[in-house]
């Protein structure tokens, strides 16, 4: 019955990425970004994080980037298993506030940059009804529990609630330098601060089993309540069986059983036939009283298992990874560069006030879901990106670049095992500039190569499509406001047999995104 209680265990392992990027890492990064995907060969002050070593390119002086994105995104889950309440589950992901801030210092060859922005995470995801996984975890193997003991049982009803929350902080700070005019190298590191936030509950868990006296005509009645009586009535019975085993024990063991109470009692739970003795009472009522102890006890432990019940956790950490970027403009009209992020190695510990209670072991220390003090590994992956910046007529630049993620050699405590392939990112944008004012739009692949196993209610991986249009004005000189709005599709996938034989579950996405930033220099 350790399964009966709601399993939110799928909820540690939320890849903390909101958006854009690999399973793990946000790179919408920018105002910039989200009307000009193909940011890796940039040579504005967003390179901060897309390109350091392209900061060489920037004038004298002190430059600056503020930004702002608000996201939306809608997660929606179908299943056909007969016995859930719902065949579609929707949550719905909000970051109103995702914030990049940038600043660097430029003086002859040596620019010096910091940056602060969510690199993974970033906002909060809602179940009001919980996900498919929260009810075959709690109702549906709660009814099947009980149908198998007190058959029939075909209903349950459940109250299901989930919260989360996820940012992960990369404060960044870089150093670059011009080797030509045309040629820069970079190098620098990102500090991570990793901050995740659980809620949820499970409330009012009930079923109808068929069980006289408790429910004899099969109403729905609370799971706690049923199983409180139940452990009542073993109790009762076992007290009973103590009580008539005193009496009949010191009797000659051969003598027929005469105490009519005793024959009464053992009658009524069909054990009793004419003619037997003291000795086979005394054996029958001793292994009743230990049978009834033993169902009184699990009754016990199942009725705290289905009681109604809350998490409240935070799991919190650090990390830091080194990066290296070049820049090269061999002719006027072409940017190349790449950067290479290590991998951060990231450890989680939970800091837990409020626990799910699983079973216990056998001594009786609980087993929660969510014990104080785990740790757990999280790291981000290495990261290689690139970009070509082409502008071929006067006005007009074409770009194109890449990401990719090193997903395969992290430690997610097991479950990098279910990656199949590292994932990638390619995009391609164009811009035209007239006057003060300049339009552009974009768009970009992003491949995911995870394993069956790897999908779950809470943890999806999904590739995509993604587009983006929008616009910068020169207010003045030294001032640029960007803005741009973005639209993700993402490829849907089935699973057959995702519970049981039959049974399918299906994944789906969509995500908009609307930013708007301002750059400024002096």
């Amino acid at each position: 019955m350790k399964r009966i209680v709601i399993v939110l265990l799928s909820a540690l392992f939320v890849a903390p990425t909101l958006f854009a990027g690999g399973i793990v890492t946000n790179t919408n990064q920018s105002a910039a970004w989200a009307r000009y995907f193909s940011r890796y060969a940039s040579t504005e002050i967003d390179a901060v994080y897309f390109n350091p070593a392209g900061l060489g390119q920037l004038s004298n002086g002190f430059h600056f980037s503020i930004n702002n994105q608000s996201i939306w995104q809608t997660q929606t889950i179908g299943n056909n298993f007969p016995m859930l309440q719902q065949s579609e589950y929707v949550g719905d992901v909000k970051a109103p506030l995702f914030p990049s801030i940038y600043g660097a210092f430029k003086t002859g060859k040596w620019t010096f940059s910091v940056g602060f922005n969510p690199i993974g995470g970033g906002g909060g995801a809602k179940f009001d009804n919980g996900v498919p996984s929260f009810e075959f975890l709690s109702g549906v193997q709660l009814v099947g529990a009980l149908n198998d003991l007190f058959p029939p049982t075909t209903a349950y009803s459940v109250d299901l609630f989930f919260e989360g929350t996820s940012v992960y902080y990369g404060i960044q700070a870089g150093v670059t330098y011009d080797i030509l005019d045309n040629l820069s190298v970079a190098v620098g590191g990102r500090y991570v601060i990793a901050n995740d936030v659980y809620k949820g509950s499970l409330q009012n868990l009930s079923a109808n089993p068929t069980m006289d006296p408790i429910n004899p005509d099969g109403d729905m009645i609370s799971a706690y309540t049923f199983f409180t009586s139940l452990a009542n009535m073993a109790t009762q019975v076992a007290t009973a069986a103590n009580g008539y085993y005193q009496v009949v024990e010191p009797l000659p063991p051969a003598d027929p059983l005469t105490d009519p109470a005793t024959i009464a009692f053992l009658t009524s739970l069909g054990v009793y036939s004419p003619g037997m003795n003291n000795g086979t009472a005394a054996a029958f009522l001793n292994a009743i009283e230990l049978d009834a102890t033993g169902q009184a006890q699990q009754a016990t432990v199942n009725s705290t298992l289905v009681d109604d019940q809350e998490v409240d956790m935070k799991k919190t950490g650090s990390g830091f990874a080194p990066l290296v970027s070049v820049h090269f403009s061999p002719v006027s009209f072409l940017d190349i560069a790449l950067k290479y992020e290590f991998k951060t190695k990231l450890q989680l510990t939970y800091e837990t006030t409020k626990d799910f209670l699983m079973g216990y072991e056998p001594d009786g220390t609980p087993i929660t879901m969510f014990p104080d003090g785990t740790v757990e590994n999280a790291d981000i992956p290495a990261l290689l990106s690139g970009g070509v910046n082409v502008r071929p007529l006067p006005g007009l630049q074409v770009s194109g670049g890449f990401e990719y993620y090193f997903d395969k050699n992290v430690n997610w405590d097991g479950w990098e095992e279910y990656i199949e392939a590292n994932s990638y990112s390619i995009n391609f944008s164009a811009q035209y500039t007239f006057g003060r004012f300049l339009i552009s739009g974009s768009y970009g692949l992003d491949k995911r190569s995870v394993m069956e196993d790897y999908q779950d209610d809470l943890d999806y991986s999904l590739s995509s499509s993604s587009w983006s249009f929008g616009g910068a004005w020169d207010i003045m000189e030294n001032v640029r406001l960007n803005a741009g709005y973005v639209m993700v599709n993402y490829d849907n996938q089935s699973i057959d047999n995702f519970y049981v034989d039959g049974d399918t579950q299906t994944f789906k996405k969509d995500t908009k995104l609307f930013a708007v930033g301002v750059d400024f220099s002096f």
